[in-house]
């Protein structure tokens, strides 16, 4: 029934996210140019003595083309190039640069002799340490204001993909190579400016901002995960404080960071031609004036005000690609969109039958609104509270933050309304204007319409005792919300739509237990002592690989087919009632996209207080699939008990195939001595040669059994709780651990890995204040104990 419902919402999902404001507007076809026989990829532009011209990637060759007269483009000429389909182009000063994954090194064409046909230009495959070693290169960028050319991807297999640095600054004509980029692995495409590079790692799936200064020895600066973890290009907005990104598979989106500390790059906002990222893929977005200008394969071209780089507006689109969109087969349509020329104009390259566009677009600012929620129950800011304003763009309605803020926009000016609401609060309607370039702020108070307070108490059931920084789960037909005992195992949820709840509490070291949850009267729920995890709260698994991909992941499976069969698991095990697991790799798209590969990913439970019993009985289920490559698959899926030191393998799996399965009933005491520091690792590797490999763990479990008398303790090491999370200020950071050997050692680090705090405490519990003057950003604090630690909790500084 689970994966019934699952695939309904979906559907109704993908049918919701069509756009309703999607005809062409503020974009005027001049007029279209084909090209018979072949293929187009990217396009690029040239200006000379008043005379603007299109540069086109042929699969035959460079195209020029004059579009002076917009309205009647003119071939220029065709040079000879490799017979292939990718192409990309580049221009510096009088020069163009021409790569293509054919082969052939850098065509570099000079074009100071046009409009005359007779352009002379010859190829560049190396010089100095790699003479001749230059062949398919997949695309360039050029910092033009140091004069260095950067080659992405292929590369003749020469530093595994990375960037090739060349110097322009003595004879654009015959560049010189100075130095790489290649400590992150494969680059596919990137931006270049000021000896800074902005690279897309686009099978890792990050963003690279790296120092290139001295090209002997790049300084990678920072790096994020961009939504789809395909990361396929990256331009600089004008004020040199934000970039935007492309990921090329679906959900696809142009997404904004702020980068102005590379330590903490921060997303900002992403937008799609629909709402969900689900209608088109993204190619390349180009920015002017703080407008981007982006290719969308199916979709045409797009125009998004990006001045405000936290609301990104569509002010602008022109579909190119008149055939039904087939979403089985995304990469038809519009390749590329080139936006600097002197009058204006536009023009844009279609794949397959290879067509030139030319365009006159309309630049317009776009309108906003912003605000601010307030729960009338405890005037502290709402979240999820949903926006919603009367326009034909659905993308334009959104729901508030964790700060109560929300922020949205439109291209068409005039008289609106917006509705503010959220179950159990009377909604607001509230007209107002939305104007040109100007922020229309609108800030609400919204009173409980039908609203209660649920509270109670979690306990243990063998002692009664409350159990401290348990966390609690509740869920009624319309809503769920979830949050985490006191100290004294009490919580409240304040101010919440009324209704009938099921409350679900859990601890590590004890057994979830579901209560149904109505009325007034304080619940109590008593848990029994063990170990579960159905993924559903959050208890602080790590994961750590040596592997380039394929890293475990928390969340609601993204299938993945490998031929007839389905590699990655669409749905996580029936047996638990929610829809969360452990996967390896989880970004969806082709078998191999995310899988795991040359190395191995390990998944390690927190650790297990199992010491005076003299049984524990370990149970999971698993998935594990090991196919494709040039020879028998030969990986494995294995799991290790770990204690006082030791560690055995338990279980192994080199059998594939494409279902959970369950492990059944394994004896720990059979593999180690029952401890209090018993974990459990999962781990998956890709072996030499190299298959495909997809695990997946969900429904983990260790009961105890027949415990020795006065046993009373079966927690886990500790307790790290941390209030408010995220914070604008300080952080209260609670913690208890009294079975530690001595007062534990409180270490916070950053997203690079930075200590940012270390301090010894003066008891095994109590609480820190801290983090009031730490950057906006991600944190993790743990606590140590000689060579034992808690597991790591995350800490957000807004």
């Amino acid at each position: 029934m689970k994966n019934s419902i699952k695939t309904l919402l979906y559907a109704g999902l993908v049918l919701l996210s069509c756009p309703l404001f999607s005809q062409n507007y503020n974009m005027q076809l001049r007029s279209t140019m084909s090209f018979p026989g072949q293929t187009l990829a990217n396009i690029c532009g040239y200006t000379q003595n008043g005379r603007e011209y299109a540069l086109l990637g042929g699969s035959k060759g460079l195209i020029i083309v004059d579009i002076t007269n917009p309205d009647v483009p003119q071939q220029i000429v065709q040079l000879p190039g490799p017979d292939n389909l990718w192409k990309e182009i580049k221009v510096y000063g009088h020069y163009a640069y021409v790569t293509s994954e054919g082969g052939q090194g850098v065509q570099i064409v000079d074009m100071s002799t046009l409009p005359s046909a007779n352009v002379q230009y010859h190829n560049y495959t190396g010089d100095g340490a790699i003479a001749g070693q230059i062949d398919a290169i997949h695309a360039l960028h050029i910092d033009v204001k140091k004069g260095f050319l950067y080659l992405f991807g292929g590369n003749g297999n020469i530093f595994n993909g990375g960037a090739i640095v060349a110097d322009l600054n003595q004879d654009p004509y015959n560049p010189k190579y100075v130095g790489k980029y290649d400590q992150l692995g494969y680059v596919h495409d990137g931006y270049a400016d000021n000896d800074t590079l902005y690279a897309a790692h686009i099978y890792t799936g990050v963003m690279a901002m790296v120092d290139m200064t001295n090209k002997s020895n790049p300084v990678v600066l920072g790096t994020i995960e961009t939504p789809s973890r395909f990361t396929h290009n990256v331009w600089i907005l004008d004020g040199r404080k934000h970039v935007l990104t492309t990921d090329e598979k679906l959900p696809s989106f142009v997404t904004a960071y702020d980068v102005s500390n590379p330590e903490d790059i921060r997303e900002l906002d992403r937008i799609s031609t629909n709402v969900d990222g689900t209608n088109s893929i993204g190619h390349n977005t180009h920015i002017l004036n703080d407008w981007a200008i982006t290719s969308w394969y199916t979709d045409g071209v797009t125009i998004v005000d990006a001045h405000r780089p936290d609301i990104l507006v569509e002010v602008a689109r022109y579909d190119t690609w008149a055939a039904p969109v087939n979403l089985n087969e995304p990469f038809d349509g519009c390749w590329g969109a080139f936006p600097y020329f002197p009058s204006g104009a536009i023009v844009t390259s279609d794949i397959e039958p290879g067509e030139l566009s030319v365009f006159t677009p309309t630049y317009v600012r776009a309108c906003y609104l912003t605000g601010t929620v307030i729960n009338g129950c405890n005037n502290q800011p709402m979240f999820g509270a949903t926006i919603t304003v009367n326009t034909p763009d659905v993308r334009v309605n959104t729901t508030s933050n964790i700060l109560g803020v929300y922020k949205t926009g439109y291209v068409t000016p005039g008289n609106y309304t917006v509705t503010i609401s959220r179950p159990g609060f009377a909604s607001q309607t509230i007209p107002f204007v939305f104007e040109p370039g100007q922020v229309t702020e609108i800030n609400v108070t919204l009173v409980p319409e039908n609203a209660t307070d649920r509270s109670g108490t979690i306990v243990d059931a063998l002692t009664g005792e409350p159990i401290p920084f348990a966390q609690v789960y509740i869920a009624s037909t319309t809503s769920s919300l979830s949050g985490t005992a006191d100290v004294d195992g009490n919580f409240v949820f304040s101010c919440i739509e009324g209704g009938n709840y099921q409350a679900t509490a859990g601890s590590w070291g004890y057994l979830p237990k579901t209560q149904a949850f109505a009325g007034s009267a304080p619940l109590t729920i008593a848990l029994d002592r063990g170990y579960y995890d159905d993924f559903l709260l959050d208890y602080g698994w790590s994961n750590s690989a040596t592997a380039s991909s394929g890293d475990w992941e928390l969340g609601e499976p993204v299938g993945v087919t490998f031929g007839q069969a389905q590699a990655a698991p669409e749905f996580d095990v029936n047996t638990d009632d929610n829809d969360q697991c452990y996967v390896t790799g989880n970004g969806g798209g082709d078998a191999g996209d995310d899988d795991v590969d040359n190395g191995s990913v390990t998944l390690t439970s927190p650790a297990m207080n199992l010491e005076g019993y003299q049984s524990a009985k370990l149970s999971f289920y698993y998935w594990f699939f090991n196919d494709g490559g040039q020879s028998t698959p030969n990986d494995q899926f294995t799991v290790r008990v770990t204690s006082a030191g030791q560690t055995v393998t338990a279980f192994t799996q080199n059998v594939s195939a494409s279902q959970w399965r369950f492990s059944g009933e394994i004896a720990i005491e059979n593999f180690v001595a029952l401890s209090d520091d018993v974990q459990v690792k999962f781990i998956t590797a890709d072996a030499s040669p190299g298959h495909l490999v997809e695990a997946g763990v969900d429904v983990f479990s260790v009961v105890p059994s027949n415990p020795a008398v006065g046993v009373t303790d079966l927690q886990a090491a500790g307790f790290l709780q941390v209030a408010p999370n995220p914070s604008t200020g300080d952080f209260v950071i609670q913690y208890a651990w009294e079975n530690a050997t001595e007062a534990p050692l409180l270490e916070v680090r950053n997203l690079l890995g930075q200590v940012v705090l270390t301090e010894r405490l003066s008891a095994k519990s109590g609480q820190v204040t801290a983090g009031n003057s730490w950057a906006p950003g991600v944190y993790f604090a743990t606590l140590r104990s000689q060579d034992r630690q808690l597991t790591t909790t995350k800490l957000i500084k807004q």
